[in-house]
């Protein structure tokens, strides 16, 4: 009998007492009432954040491509190259593969790549080293690395006859975002790789590896305190005469603000540098400058739309840049409002859109990047690696993205459904 009570009780048919208007003055009836005033509230705050998020994934602001800057790039051979038929028999990655670089020395093309369960930090991460002989069409695996923590931005460096690979460790909390330490492998010659062992300080990130008159240079940044308000933000770059033993070029770092990551950057053919930085926290990027007698010192740039995981390569006197391209447009908004709550919004609305893997021209001269054209690309993409084919212009790109024939997800949802490794030829020869 109690539980018909119970059940009649919240289901709306118990009413032992009422008035001539008809309403319940009851206790439980009060209850009751106030119950289903929250019920529906719930409902219309779950209606407006589902308007809200479907009206984040589908916004999209044009973008001017000048195509006409690069005509004579091309891009061809576009396939999925991880999973694919060129791989080691047997080998299997995970749902997400991602974070990929190249590099080529001698005839030999060696490629390195994280694959987990998702974009992100997992136990279960690997990195895998691998090697072709025959120009990307087919690839053997020469190390496998699994540390049971998260592990990213694999980098090669070929430097005094030696190839080394570098990575950083994470956390195991899929939530958070936790470096840990730089690590190097060296390749013996008997094509084995050494294990891993800690270079630089704990909480910095690797980046990209570039040589100048025979010194080696890493851009690092520190990752430990990254997030919220105020958070620390800088860019480094090192110096090394042996690719194991690291030092600032300068006490303080090359770039000093909130939210500053990734700085990608290349020398030019008078030993000064450009360079790309994205900024996490309140979105957009920086394009910056060092003379070549004073490359500690970066003039930089603000530009309002974010360019995320920046690939920095030369053809022909030009400077490009594969990174990830916002489709809603500029990622630092609501410029005037307070700082924490500016960058959650900017922070939140960012992983709500869309994404496609753009390639960009350097404007030397106003000093911004210009888009040219995107890449086959969507949902979770953009961290591409490189290595010339030829003498002639002509490059093997490897980039990831979700299945460019599968739904047009939002970043966020990409980052937990999967992605894959992709290829293709950038031919800039005709320039």
């Amino acid at each position: 009998m109690l539980k018909l009570v119970s059940a009649a009780f919240v289901f709306g048919y118990y009413n032992p007492v009422t008035v001539k208007d008809g309403r319940d003055r009851t206790m439980p009836g009060k209850i009751l009432r106030g119950l289903r005033i929250v019920f529906v509230g719930f409902l219309f705050l779950g209606g407006v954040i589902l308007i809200l998020l479907l009206a984040a994934a589908l916004y999209e602001e044009p973008m001017t491509k000048y195509r006409g800057r690069a005509s004579r790039v091309f891009i061809s051979d576009f396939r999925q190259l991880v999973p694919g038929p060129g791989m080691p028999d047997g080998f299997t990655p995970l749902r997400s593969t991602n974070n990929v670089d190249l590099i080529r020395v001698g005839d030999s093309l060696f490629m390195g790549f994280r694959t987990a369960p998702s974009h992100f930090a997992s136990p279960n991460t690997r990195l895998h080293i691998m090697r072709s002989d025959d120009l990307g069409n087919t690839w053997t695996e020469e190390c496998r690395i699994n540390m049971k923590r998260d592990l990213r931005e694999p980098r090669f460096f070929y430097f005094n006859q030696q190839l080394f690979f570098y990575f950083f460790t994470g956390g195991i909390n899929p939530l958070r975002f936790e470096p840990g330490r730089i690590h190097v492998c060296r390749r013996l010659d008997d094509g084995s790789w050494t294990d891993p062992e800690p270079i630089f300080e704990p909480g910095y990130v690797v980046w990209r590896l570039r040589e100048r008159d025979g010194k080696a240079y890493m851009s690092v940044y520190y990752g430990a305190e990254i997030y919220g308000k105020g958070s620390r933000g800088e860019v480094r770059l090192l110096r090394s005469d042996d690719g194991l033993k690291w030092e600032p070029i300068s006490e303080k770092p090359q770039v000093d603000r909130v939210g500053a990551e990734e700085g990608e950057f290349l020398f030019d053919p008078d030993g000064g540098m450009y360079a790309v930085v994205r900024l996490e926290v309140g979105g957009g990027c920086l394009i910056c400058r060092a003379e070549a007698d004073q490359i500690d010192q970066w003039k930089c740039k603000f530009s309002p739309y974010k360019v995320d995981s920046p690939l920095m390569f030369s053809c022909k006197g030009r400077y490009f840049v594969v990174g990830r391209r916002n489709v809603a447009g500029r990622s630092a908004r609501a410029l005037d409002w307070p700082e924490g709550l500016r960058n959650a919004w900017s922070m939140a609305f960012y992983s709500l859109t869309r994404k496609r893997t753009c390639v960009y021209i350097l404007n030397k001269q106003n000093m911004e990047l210009d888009p040219l054209f995107d890449l086959p690309s969507k949902g979770d993409t953009a961290f591409a690696g490189i290595a010339p084919l030829d003498n002639e212009g002509r490059f093997l790109l490897v980039n990831y993205s979700s299945p460019v024939d599968g739904p047009d997800w939002p970043w966020f949802a990409g980052q937990i459904l999967g992605s894959v490794l992709y290829s293709c030829v950038l031919d800039c020869s005709l320039l």
